[in-house]
């Protein structure tokens, strides 16, 4: 039985089957956009997941047919018009990607319908990533007046080359899942009746692999991931957080809730 407690979380719904961790991110009423409380549940999950000896293998989704359409901008507009209190923050986004790059179990993102902002930096740090041909993936921040933060500067060159990221990560334009897979930034784009079979076979074939050997592999991996990713993910936050008091992030807000198009003025 595993050890871990699905009623910690409330915005993650956690199954533990065979040796398989199944977490469905869950905010369905906003496209599984992270909240506050996602936010906090995401940071501590990793060591769960870690500390459970029955868990060789995660699997993170979705709920309701969209994987995350990034942070929840209600919440980012109520601290706008409210006023942001206090010190920029920028320990949570780095506990989240540390933990995950830490984990020393597998985990292996499956994607469909929508992964944005750091809903598809979240898909990327994870060990493999399957996705639905009909998938969106796009590091959408700048579309909101906000600097590329919660790991993009650093992965999507990393993943992909620095011409091609910087192309994305500056216009904030989706590509496919399709695409994505064709250019690297991706494992396997599948049809969508076949996305969930894969990722189930990959999942069991990992689960009754040598777990030591696995999680040492995966170690060694991001042990170099890590030192080339380091210096870009700091300063990526520092630049994120900067923006978040900026006036174009106010309107890239306003203008996403109101479903118009924004005015950005440099300031």
């Amino acid at each position: 039985m595993s050890a871990i407690d699905p009623q910690r979380y409330e915005m993650i719904k956690v199954s533990v089957s065979d040796g398989i961790a199944t977490l469905v991110l869950s905010n369905p009423a906003r496209k599984n956009a992270v909240n506050r409380q996602m936010h906090t549940e995401l940071e501590r999950i990793w060591d769960d997941i870690d500390a459970d000896d029955d868990v060789r293998v995660a699997i993170l989704t979705g709920d309701a047919g969209t994987f995350c359409a990034g942070t929840d901008l209600g919440g980012q507009q109520k601290q706008n018009n409210e006023g942001r209190r206090g010190r920029p923050r920028t320990r949570p986004a780095r506990r989240i990607f540390w933990n995950m790059l830490d984990c020393e179990k597998p985990i292996i993102a499956k994607v469909r319908g929508y992964a944005y902002g750091l809903g598809v930096n979240l898909a990327l740090a994870c060990d493999l990533v399957y996705a639905a041909e009909s998938a969106k993936l796009c590091d959408s921040h700048v579309k909101h007046g906000i600097a590329p933060g919660d790991g993009g500067a650093a992965l999507w060159p990393l993943l992909i080359g620095f011409h091609r990221a910087k192309e994305l990560i500056l216009t904030g334009d989706p590509i496919g899942g399709r695409k994505a897979a064709d250019i690297g930034l991706i494992n396997y784009a599948l049809p969508d009746d076949e996305l969930d079979g894969a990722v189930d076979a990959m999942a069991r074939k990992l689960a009754d692999g040598p777990p030591l050997a696995i999680s040492y592999g995966k170690l060694s991996v991001n042990t170099m991931l890590k030192q080339m990713m380091a210096g870009a993910f700091e300063t990526s936050l520092a630049y994120d957080q900067l923006t978040l008091y900026t006036q174009d992030h106010k309107e890239g807000a306003n203008a996403f809730m109101e479903k118009r198009k924004p005015k950005f003025t440099g300031s």
